[in-house]
């Protein structure tokens, strides 16, 4: 008994599969991404040096205000207060810098914060010279999520990817090395004068 020869269409078949891999890592990666785009703190109303927002805050839980563009480096000075109590600002001791749709660059600079629960209004203004275009008081960043995100998008996508395009491989390497045994078999004659795999 002879092994049949594998046809030209598992060519085919190795590429469809391979291409599945890719586009399956394809996939999670903008799936990923947009996950990791929902990760990014939620800003409140924007607004301008020397104006007055109205910030809601939680005892114990403070927020952030960040400043766009990222790269302004101003230092301001706030003020506020919530049912008589000062607001406490306080400079970020880390560094997060993140964008929004329309790629509007923020980055944290002060933590705000009351020892009261409740609203209240706060006003920033540039110690010196020209602070930034816009402002905005939001939640604290979570690094640690946003680089868990990142590390389960690229880890599946690369394990996707990899399997897709290892078992196209496979796939392609034995139906050659299939085809090349029978093409160098064609010339050998068996005992009933037929060339062995000649159907």
């Amino acid at each position: 008994m002879t092994k049949r020869v594998p046809g030209r269409r598992w060519y085919v078949v190795a590429g469809a599969v391979a291409t599945v891999g890719v586009v399956v890592a394809l996939v999670v990666l903008a799936t990923g991404f947009r996950s990791w785009l929902d990760g990014f703190p939620d800003l409140g109303s924007r607004f301008r040096d020397g104006e007055s927002v109205r910030v809601d805050l939680t005892a114990g839980q403070p927020m952030v205000l960040y400043v766009s563009p990222d790269s302004a480096t101003t230092d301001y000075l706030c003020t506020g207060e919530v049912a008589g109590v000062p607001i406490v600002v306080t400079e970020v001791t880390y560094t997060f810098t993140f964008f929004v749709r329309g790629f509007e660059t923020w980055a944290a600079r002060y933590e705000v914060e009351s020892a009261r629960t409740g609203s209240g209004q706060l006003t920033c203004s540039p110690v010196r010279g020209r602070g930034a275009e816009l402002l905005a008081i939001g939640e604290q960043p979570d690094n640690g999520r946003l680089l868990r995100i990142m590390a389960t998008t690229f880890g599946l996508a690369g394990v996707a990817a990899v399997a897709g395009i290892g078992a196209g491989g496979v796939i392609t390497l034995v139906t050659w090395r299939r085809r090349k045994a029978h093409r160098g078999g064609v010339g050998v004659r068996s005992e009933g004068g037929l060339p062995p795999n000649s159907y």
